[in-house]
Protein backbone atom coordinates (compact mmCIF):
# COMPACT_ATOMS: atom_id res chain seq x y z
CA UNK A 1 0.00 0.00 0.00
CA UNK A 2 1.49 3.64 -0.99
CA UNK A 3 0.25 6.39 1.41
CA UNK A 4 1.69 10.20 2.01
CA UNK A 5 2.90 11.92 4.85
CA UNK A 6 3.34 15.76 5.57
CA UNK A 7 6.17 16.76 7.59
CA UNK A 8 7.59 19.88 8.41
CA UNK A 9 11.35 18.31 8.80
CA UNK A 10 13.74 16.02 6.45
CA UNK A 11 14.27 12.56 7.99
CA UNK A 12 15.66 9.24 6.79
CA UNK A 13 13.60 7.26 8.58
CA UNK A 14 10.92 6.49 10.62
CA UNK A 15 11.33 7.01 14.15
CA UNK A 16 8.39 8.35 15.57
CA UNK A 17 9.21 9.95 17.99
CA UNK A 18 11.02 12.22 16.06
CA UNK A 19 8.74 12.47 13.20
CA UNK A 20 7.41 15.78 13.20
CA UNK A 21 3.77 16.05 11.82
CA UNK A 22 1.44 19.04 11.75
CA UNK A 23 -1.63 16.75 12.71
CA UNK A 24 -5.27 17.19 14.22
CA UNK A 25 -4.13 17.97 17.77
CA UNK A 26 -6.74 16.00 19.05
CA UNK A 27 -5.33 12.50 17.74
CA UNK A 28 -1.44 13.38 17.68
CA UNK A 29 -0.34 10.99 20.16
CA UNK A 30 -2.57 7.79 18.54
CA UNK A 31 0.20 7.33 16.29
CA UNK A 32 1.63 8.12 12.58
CA UNK A 33 -0.96 9.96 10.36
CA UNK A 34 -0.92 9.15 6.91
CA UNK A 35 -3.50 10.36 3.85
CA UNK A 36 -4.47 8.64 0.81
CA UNK A 37 -3.41 11.80 -1.53
CA UNK A 38 -0.30 13.34 -2.70
CA UNK A 39 -1.99 17.07 -2.10
CA UNK A 40 -3.65 16.55 0.60
CA UNK A 41 -0.40 15.71 2.80
CA UNK A 42 0.74 18.73 1.73
CA UNK A 43 -1.07 21.06 4.13
CA UNK A 44 0.65 19.03 6.72
CA UNK A 45 3.93 19.98 5.57
CA UNK A 46 3.28 23.73 5.97
CA UNK A 47 3.71 25.44 8.99
CA UNK A 48 5.73 27.33 11.19
CA UNK A 49 9.15 26.75 13.83
CA UNK A 50 10.10 29.07 16.30
CA UNK A 51 13.96 30.65 15.38
CA UNK A 52 15.65 31.71 18.10
CA UNK A 53 19.29 33.94 16.80
CA UNK A 54 21.08 37.06 17.37
CA UNK A 55 19.81 39.94 15.99
CA UNK A 56 21.63 42.24 13.45
CA UNK A 57 20.19 45.28 13.83
CA UNK A 58 19.35 45.52 18.00
CA UNK A 59 22.02 45.56 20.09
CA UNK A 60 22.83 46.15 23.79
CA UNK A 61 24.62 48.93 25.23
CA UNK A 62 28.03 47.29 25.33
CA UNK A 63 27.82 46.62 21.47
CA UNK A 64 26.19 42.62 21.97
CA UNK A 65 23.60 41.86 19.87
CA UNK A 66 20.34 41.26 21.19
CA UNK A 67 18.38 37.72 21.31
CA UNK A 68 15.19 37.83 19.08
CA UNK A 69 12.89 35.03 18.77
CA UNK A 70 10.37 34.66 15.87
CA UNK A 71 7.92 32.35 13.56
CA UNK A 72 9.48 31.86 10.72
CA UNK A 73 6.93 29.94 7.61
CA UNK A 74 8.12 26.28 6.85
CA UNK A 75 7.36 24.53 3.87
CA UNK A 76 8.66 20.95 4.38
CA UNK A 77 8.64 18.07 3.12
CA UNK A 78 5.77 15.28 1.60
CA UNK A 79 7.12 11.08 2.41
CA UNK A 80 5.77 8.53 -0.48
CA UNK A 81 5.82 6.01 2.41
CA UNK A 82 4.97 2.02 1.22
CA UNK A 83 3.68 -0.27 4.08
CA UNK A 84 3.17 -3.93 3.71
CA UNK A 85 0.23 -5.02 4.18
CA UNK A 86 -1.12 -4.01 7.61
CA UNK A 87 -3.97 -4.94 9.96
CA UNK A 88 -6.14 -2.31 9.56
CA UNK A 89 -9.42 -1.36 11.83
CA UNK A 90 -11.38 0.07 9.62
CA UNK A 91 -13.78 3.27 10.05
CA UNK A 92 -16.51 3.94 7.58
CA UNK A 93 -16.66 7.38 8.97
CA UNK A 94 -14.93 10.08 10.87
CA UNK A 95 -18.22 10.05 13.22
CA UNK A 96 -17.94 6.30 13.65
CA UNK A 97 -13.92 6.57 14.34
CA UNK A 98 -15.16 9.04 17.36
CA UNK A 99 -17.78 6.94 18.69
CA UNK A 100 -15.39 3.80 18.85
CA UNK A 101 -12.35 5.82 20.98
CA UNK A 102 -15.07 7.75 22.52
CA UNK A 103 -15.74 4.78 25.76
CA UNK A 104 -11.97 6.06 26.46
CA UNK A 105 -12.21 9.67 26.95
CA UNK A 106 -12.78 11.96 30.02
CA UNK A 107 -14.83 15.42 28.94
CA UNK A 108 -15.78 18.36 31.17
CA UNK A 109 -18.28 20.62 30.78
CA UNK A 110 -20.66 22.52 33.23
CA UNK A 111 -23.68 20.13 31.64
CA UNK A 112 -23.97 17.23 34.23
CA UNK A 113 -24.81 14.30 32.26
CA UNK A 114 -22.40 11.77 30.65
CA UNK A 115 -20.78 13.42 27.92
CA UNK A 116 -19.34 12.41 24.43
CA UNK A 117 -17.57 14.22 21.75
CA UNK A 118 -20.33 15.45 20.40
CA UNK A 119 -20.56 17.60 22.79
CA UNK A 120 -18.04 19.59 22.21
CA UNK A 121 -16.79 19.59 25.89
CA UNK A 122 -13.16 19.89 26.59
CA UNK A 123 -11.30 16.41 26.45
CA UNK A 124 -9.27 15.96 29.88
CA UNK A 125 -6.98 12.96 29.11
CA UNK A 126 -5.80 13.29 25.29
CA UNK A 127 -2.71 11.20 25.53
CA UNK A 128 -4.27 8.25 28.04
CA UNK A 129 -7.65 8.03 25.39
CA UNK A 130 -5.31 7.37 22.50
CA UNK A 131 -3.22 5.29 24.64
CA UNK A 132 -5.78 3.02 25.87
CA UNK A 133 -7.86 3.00 22.63
CA UNK A 134 -4.37 2.14 20.62
CA UNK A 135 -3.35 -0.65 23.53
CA UNK A 136 -7.18 -2.14 22.65
CA UNK A 137 -6.97 -2.08 19.00
CA UNK A 138 -3.15 -3.67 19.27
CA UNK A 139 -4.48 -6.37 21.58
CA UNK A 140 -7.08 -7.47 18.86
CA UNK A 141 -4.30 -7.64 16.06
CA UNK A 142 -4.38 -3.94 14.52
CA UNK A 143 -1.22 -2.40 13.40
CA UNK A 144 -3.65 0.83 12.78
CA UNK A 145 -6.58 2.47 11.61
CA UNK A 146 -8.76 3.70 8.33
CA UNK A 147 -11.23 6.29 8.32
CA UNK A 148 -12.49 6.18 5.03
CA UNK A 149 -13.46 9.71 3.14
CA UNK A 150 -12.85 11.70 6.10
CA UNK A 151 -13.42 15.71 5.19
CA UNK A 152 -10.07 17.55 4.88
CA UNK A 153 -8.84 21.10 2.96
CA UNK A 154 -8.31 19.31 -0.11
CA UNK A 155 -12.06 17.20 0.30
CA UNK A 156 -12.54 13.60 1.39
CA UNK A 157 -9.66 11.42 1.89
CA UNK A 158 -8.59 8.26 3.39
CA UNK A 159 -6.53 8.47 6.69
CA UNK A 160 -4.40 6.31 7.79
CA UNK A 161 -3.14 6.07 11.27
CA UNK A 162 0.25 3.36 12.20
CA UNK A 163 0.60 2.35 15.86
CA UNK A 164 4.40 1.60 14.83
CA UNK A 165 6.80 2.80 12.70
CA UNK A 166 8.34 -1.04 12.11
CA UNK A 167 5.87 -1.40 8.86
CA UNK A 168 7.23 1.72 7.34
CA UNK A 169 9.40 2.13 4.52
CA UNK A 170 10.42 5.60 2.66
CA UNK A 171 9.81 5.39 -1.55
CA UNK A 172 9.89 8.88 -2.05
CA UNK A 173 10.39 12.51 -0.67
CA UNK A 174 9.51 15.27 -2.20
CA UNK A 175 11.02 18.88 -1.01
CA UNK A 176 8.19 21.57 -1.00
CA UNK A 177 10.70 24.37 -1.70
Amino acid sequence: MIVYLGSIRKFDRFHKDQTVQLTMKEFDTLGIWFTSDFDSAKSFAIGTETVIENSETEFWEDGMPKVVQYDKQVRGFVYKIYIDEPILKEFDSYEHFMNERDPYCDYASTKKRHLTWKDKAILLNKDEANAEFRKSLTKQGYHGIVIRKMAMETGPEDMYCLFSDDILQIADVYSLE
